[in-house]
């Protein structure tokens, strides 16, 4: 693989490339409509889950490929690496808002609660009361089409219904990701040039926009692994398709053969190998992919050790409450080793000095970050949130978004997981319900779509793009405009591709992924939270101190000792769901990268980085093509990433 030069880049002038800008929003509703179709429709994948977003490799590819036919026959007008970048970082931020976790959860949080009202479930007392009705949408037309079917988003009375609340969000989601590009330039240089941190997931779209220049397509390594990968997706999609051609089998699960105690502690235990995971984790520092697995296996022996001292399991789903800990402590950590760089970034913003290469001007991103959370937490407080809760959910959601943010930069994991530890379930949990009052509890609920998961969060992806920014000699400053641009086209994308989707199918009826069932995650904690009023939840609570206090003796010793091996951010996203089913593959690529380097060192290491970059490019593009082949016919076919 080529390597890139650590020098910092001359930018470009600060303008923006509109046929870049163009081309990516032109894309946007597109891969909108793409990702809905396969992923909640007619679920093929599970795929936005990922680090990298498989679309977005898939869809610059095929520019990419195009843009070499028109560098041979028209060179003058191809589109230069910045250019490129610009399309893949808009992709890249759009798809964060209509992947798995983020609005896809938002649209049936709107009506959920009125649909599913019962007399038994008495939503229409617990609940209804206190919902505001400029974020929700009433009515019995709106939610009939919504829900059953055959009817039209565009309908008059539907549009009523759906604007106001559609508008309030727009506003609220535009903002947030305003904040995130504010806080990404108060730390990129801190990373990105003090600390050299090594971005593992931008190598494989930095080798993609510099593809006129570079050899990685023409290295036969890269042609064998995608060959592998490919092949074993068309194989197996043919195997889907037809029964009688026998499937190449590379999933299992461990656990139904431990029955007897205390082995049927371990709950689960996935193995499973996955091309792109391994060629993903190949570029991950081989300390930080060893902590990985490691951890996977240590929260696997603490579950079967407490069933053999009959100790109850840990709180939290999947793990996720001592993950919690973990997480808040590397944000904490990341903020710290930070304050210097930010006090110097304060002063020029006092001093309103000018830095061309930055993503804007240090005083607008303090603004930014300020008029930005004085407007988002005054949402939340609209919503039905005190003030105090609304700010502190804030600051909690800043660190948990900094922190993801900081694994991708330093580790690159396949996928970065914390399911349903939200800062407003951090926050019940440590002060009780009461305080909250019944129309903060109901506020905290309507948010459950930006806190149930942690995937498809867009801020490591604006920070991956400013890097990605140095090889390609563009403009940070017009690649932040272009990013605006994105978050707005696909929030439009959004509403004006899903919610017709689902009038069209049906939520409760045709469509057969995730949907409702994620607004009712919401809905019956609600429930639980009003019906059982809680006081501070002492589990909850020592296991946020466990883990805390786990990645604190980590980053001290790693501190103390250089060769000590065990790495705080592999503790951290080890115990999640979506890293139960990529493990194995991370174990496999650890295994084989300790013994590349071993036997050959750093030049056998550059050799082969072709091929395990063909790995991922490999699943990614049959995978994705298996996608569309399903939408076109309908049904669910082979899925190259389903959990």
């Amino acid at each position: 693989m080529r390597k890139h030069d650590t020098k910092r880049a001359t930018p470009t002038p600060v303008r923006l490339s509109l046929r870049a800008t163009a081309l990516g929003a032109l894309l946007i509703p597109l891969n909108c409509y793409w990702v809905t179709l396969c992923e909640i429709v007619w679920p093929t994948v599970h795929a936005t889950v990922l680090s990298l977003f498989f679309n977005v490799v898939f869809s610059l590819f095929l520019v990419c490929l195009a843009n070499l036919a028109l560098g041979r026959w028209a060179p003058k007008h191809a589109l230069r690496p910045g250019e490129l970048l610009v399309v893949y970082a808009m992709l890249s931020v759009a798809t964060s808002l209509f992947g798995h976790d983020m609005l896809q959860i938002l649209f049936p949080l709107m009506n959920y609660a009125e649909q599913y009202a019962t007399p038994e479930n008495d939503w229409a007392t617990l609940i209804h009361p206190h919902l505001p009705g400029w974020l929700t949408v009433s009515g019995a037309e709106a939610h009939r089409g919504y829900y059953d079917g055959q009817s039209s988003f565009f309908a008059p009375a539907i549009l009523r219904a759906w604007a106001a609340p559609l508008g309030a969000w727009a506003a609220f989601v535009v903002t947030l990701y305003i904040v995130f590009l504010c806080i990404n330039t108060l730390i990129r240089r801190q990373w990105t040039e003090h600390e050299k941190l090594s971005y593992p997931i931008a190598q494989i779209p930095g080798e993609m926009l510099q593809m006129q220049q570079s050899h990685l397509f023409r290295n036969r390594y890269m042609w064998w692994g995608f060959g592998l990968a490919a092949g074993l997706d068309v194989w197996n999609g043919i195997a889907t398709l037809w029964p009688v051609v026998p499937f190449a089998r590379f999933r299992w699960e461990i656990a139904p053969l431990l029955t007897a105690r205390p082995w049927n502690g371990i709950s689960w235990l996935p193995v499973r190998v996955y091309p792109f995971a391994i060629g993903l984790a190949y570029f991950m520092p081989l300390d930080l992919a060893f902590s990985t697995w490691f951890f996977y296996l240590y929260w696997k022996a603490t579950e079967v050790m407490r069933e053999a001292i009959g100790v109850a399991r840990l709180s939290g789903a999947y793990l996720s409450d001592q993950s919690a800990g973990a997480w808040l402590g590397i944000g904490l950590y990341a903020l710290w080793k930070a304050r210097y760089a930010l006090v110097r970034s304060f002063r020029a913003a006092r001093s309103n000095v000018d830095t061309p290469e930055e993503p804007m001007n240090h005083r607008a991103a303090w603004l930014g970050l300020a008029l930005g959370s004085a407007f988002l937490i005054g949402f939340m407080t609209r919503a039905g949130v005190p003030l105090w809760a609304s700010a502190a959910f804030m600051a909690g959601y800043y660190t948990l978004s900094l922190s993801l943010t900081r694994m991708r930069a330093e580790l690159g994991p396949p996928t970065h997981d914390l399911y349903y530890a939200g800062p407003e379930r951090l926050l019940v949990s440590a002060v009780g319900t009461r305080p909250l009052g019944p129309r903060g509890l109901t506020g905290f609920s309507l948010f459950f779509w930006a806190t149930r998961d942690y995937r498809c969060h867009p801020m490591p992806h604006q920070l991956e793009s400013y890097k990605l920014a140095e090889a390609a000699n563009a403009s940070r400053r017009g690649l932040t405009v272009a990013m605006i641009v994105a978050s707005v086209v696909g929030l439009l994308a959004c509403y004006l591709v899903i919610l017709p989707l689902f009038y069209h199918y049906g939520s409760a009826s045709q469509v057969t992924g995730y949907s409702e069932h994620l607004a009712r995650e919401a809905y019956v904690r609600l429930e639980s939270w009003r019906t059982q009023p809680k006081p501070t939840d002492w589990p909850v609570m020592r296991q946020l101190g466990a883990g805390l206090g786990l990645t604190v003796g980590l980053m001290a010793l790693r501190h103390r000792f250089l060769w000590f091996p065990f790495h705080p951010v592999g503790f951290a996203v080890a115990g999640s769901w979506t890293m139960s089913w990529m493990w194995f593959s991370v174990f496999i690529s650890w295994g084989l990268k300790l013994a590349i380097l071993r036997s050959g060192g750093i030049g056998l290491y550059r050799r082969l980085a072709p091929f395990f970059v063909g790995l991922v490019l490999g699943q990614y593009l049959a995978g994705g093509a298996w996608t569309i082949i399903g939408n076109a016919l309908g049904r669910r076919v082979y899925g190259f990433f389903v959990g």
